[in-house]
């Protein structure tokens, strides 16, 4: 029971990485809260995951006053937040020379502006000593022509958490971050992938992972329980590659 008691949000945490974290720290005794992006979404996830988390409430991570929304109402009801795992996120891979304004808006407001305010919004709500984790990705360390957008989001987070690594220190906060290779979750579906295509393209992934395979979403959510607990009290500032040596 290594999170007995705590307040732990994690956004995204109705499917792929985030519903296995979120999972995880409910077992691991925490009260659990996840959000859904809007209405539909919101239904869905209630009647899939019955009973299965503390609560499920709306929020768009991309608009500041949701998340602050979602801050508040947990706060009233759970008191401070003990864990934030900002783990929501949306990419498109794609070209350089076809990434059009709304493509590349709508991949900046999830996967920076969202975790940006996503942690500033919290501040308040947050309990001394509380930790924050992020979601990045190894792409911001590597050179696939088709990630350049989402690359360097995930890049811009991966600087955010050094600096606020310093800056929260004062109060304890500790800030660090889960960077997958590619692991089966449903984003593979989202990224503009023809499905016809997944099953070669996941083929060809594997065959560049050392480890020879691809990634498990319940070997991420492990990752993130170590970071969310106490066993990496001595951490922040980091960014912990998961990813079998793919980005070797």
């Amino acid at each position: 029971m290594k999170l007995n008691n705590k307040v732990a949000i994690v956004t995204g945490g109705v499917s792929g990485i985030g519903l296995a974290s979120a999972q995880l720290f409910k077992k691991e005794g925490a009260k659990v809260i996840v959000n859904a992006r809007n209405e539909q979404r919101l239904n869905e996830s209630k009647e899939q995951f019955k009973n299965e988390f503390d609560s499920i409430l709306k929020a768009d991570v991309s608009k500041p006053n949701e998340i602050e929304r979602l801050y508040s109402q947990v706060h009233n009801t759970y008191g401070k937040i003990d864990v934030l795992y900002l783990n929501a996120g949306t990419g498109k891979l794609m070209p350089f020379e076809m990434i059009d304004e709304d493509a590349f808006d709508y991949m900046v407001d999830v996967n920076f502006k969202g975790i940006f305010y996503g942690i500033q919004k919290a501040l308040p709500f947050l309990n001394d000593n509380a930790s924050i984790i992020i979601t990045t990705s190894v792409t911001n360390q590597m050179a696939d022509p088709y990630t350049t957008a989402y690359a360097a989001t995930k890049a811009a987070i991966a600087s955010l958490i050094k600096t606020l690594a310093a800056s929260l220190s004062p109060k304890g906060i500790r800030i660090n971050a889960v960077s997958p290779g590619p692991v089966e979750t449903p984003i593979f579906s989202k990224v503009g992938i023809p499905a016809e295509q997944l099953p070669e393209m996941m083929e060809m992934v594997s065959q560049k992972i050392p480890i020879g395979r691809i990634g498990k979403v319940s070997e991420l959510a492990n990752v993130a329980l170590f970071l969310a607990s106490d066993d990496s009290s001595f951490m922040t500032g980091s960014e912990v590659v998961c990813d079998g040596g793919y980005s070797l």
